[in-house]
């Protein structure tokens, strides 16, 4: 009877042991790998926002992005609309020429939304991006990510955008919707026109 009480024992210090080792391991890989994820996710920020402006030389993250997001928070269109990031697109000189901003939706049909923009100087959305879409369906919402889709914001003004199931006209900022993606279509309007406005209300003419 002893003797099974210690072989008990012992049976429970070594799981104990294995399963400390086993967190540690597990710790360290954790820290060894979210370094290079971290990078390699801010490395593929940067190339969407490099796509949705490519006359900028260079594109910076604005100065004092808080303070920002606190002057805008009297002009909030929809709170579940976020506002991630604001960056100043500049020219060979260091021109300001435009921004791009990074919003994100989560009333897409699987989840979040994100999108990027870039709006120029002038008030025209230069071209428009998709961060992140993975929850949407294939064939459907993820279309979103397809030159078809993106190519129309190209050129518009920089006012709130709206869609249409049967033939935009963009004369009145218009874009075409997803065929059999609604939701995905509205996320997509959400983020940009709370993009639009954040230009509008804290960017414009700083």
């Amino acid at each position: 009877m002893a003797k099974a009480k210690s072989n008990a024992a012992k049976n429970i210090i070594v799981l104990f042991v294995v399963a400390l080792f086993s967190v540690a391991i597990l710790a360290v890989l954790n820290q060894v790998t979210m370094e290079p994820i971290a990078k390699a996710d801010a490395d593929a920020r940067a190339a969407v926002y490099k796509a949705v402006y490519t006359d900028a030389d260079k594109i910076e993250d604005v100065e004092n992005f808080d303070s920002l997001l606190d002057k805008y928070s009297a002009h909030v269109i929809d709170p579940s609309i976020k506002i991630n990031a604001a960056l100043t697109a500049k020219d060979k000189s260091g021109n300001t020429i435009g921004y791009v901003i990074d919003a994100t939706s989560p009333n897409g049909y699987g989840g979040d939304v994100r999108i990027a923009l870039g709006i120029s100087n002038e008030g025209v959305i230069t071209a428009f991006s998709v961060v992140d879409n993975s929850g949407e369906t294939p064939g459907l919402g993820a279309n979103s990510s397809k030159p078809e889709f993106s190519e129309q914001f190209s050129g518009l003004k920089a006012g709130t955008i709206a869609f249409s199931k049967t033939g935009a006209n963009r004369d009145n900022n218009e874009i075409d919707a997803i065929s059999g993606a609604t939701i995905t279509t509205t996320a997509v309007t959400q983020a940009v026109n709370e993009s639009i406005s954040f230009y509008n209300n804290v960017l414009k003419g700083e």
